[in-house]
């Protein structure tokens, strides 16, 4: 299926194109004797009015309804923590919540990996055009802007209108503890026995 000609009329090869991966982790959301059957969804919100697939470096992006706002950041050194709000209305999302929740209750996608890829109209796949024929510039998979990678920190709210995420850097995340490794006394045994004077 390619863009329509209506679509393409609001494009130009200047136009940001973006795109989504949301990936489940392995021993948090499913184990490696049970995987379900999709563990990489990818996606686009449908921005600059594009309904249809977006194929970028060989890859389908399905366009789903979904909100993503809130990826920039501030000058005072505060991390961004976007949100991903989808349209719940078929229960889409509550499906996907079911199966990682039978592995892991109430676990509600947290953790999983949220890719922000974007790029410009003119490096999209040749697929994408009628004819096979991008009319912007040449289709090239290494042309985007830095990927953004954020973990889904908890889920806001779920009905079956909406179903939305907070995100937050890989290094953000609440439970993250630095450093990572902690010393314990079966590690090193003098740990908390030293007294400063």
């Amino acid at each position: 299926m390619t863009i329509p000609v209506e679509q393409l009329q609001s494009l130009n090869g200047f136009t940001i194109i973006e795109l989504f991966e949301l990936k489940l982790i392995e021993d948090i959301h499913y184990d490696s004797n049970n995987t379900p059957l999709q563990i990489l969804y990818r996606f686009h919100n449908g921005t600059n009015e594009i309904n249809t697939e977006i194929r970028w470096d060989g890859n389908i992006y399905t366009p789903i309804a979904c909100n993503a706002e809130g990826f920039e950041t501030s000058s005072n050194t505060t991390m961004a923590r976007p949100t991903l709000t989808f349209a719940n209305v078929g229960g889409t999302i509550t499906t996907i919540l079911e199966i990682v929740n039978k592995f892991h209750t109430f676990n509600d996608l947290q953790r999983a990996e949220v890719t922000r890829i974007r790029t410009l109209a003119q490096f999209l796949d040749d697929a994408n055009f009628t004819d096979n024929n991008n009319p912007y510039g040449t289709a090239d998979p290494t042309k985007e802007l830095e990927k953004q990678e954020f973990l889904i920190n908890k889920k806001v709210v779920e009905n079956n209108q909406i179903c939305s995420f907070e995100l937050v850097n890989t290094i953000d995340f609440e439970d993250l503890q630095l450093p990572r490794l902690q010393i314990t006394k079966d590690r090193f045994p003098a740990v908390g026995s030293f007294v400063f004077q």
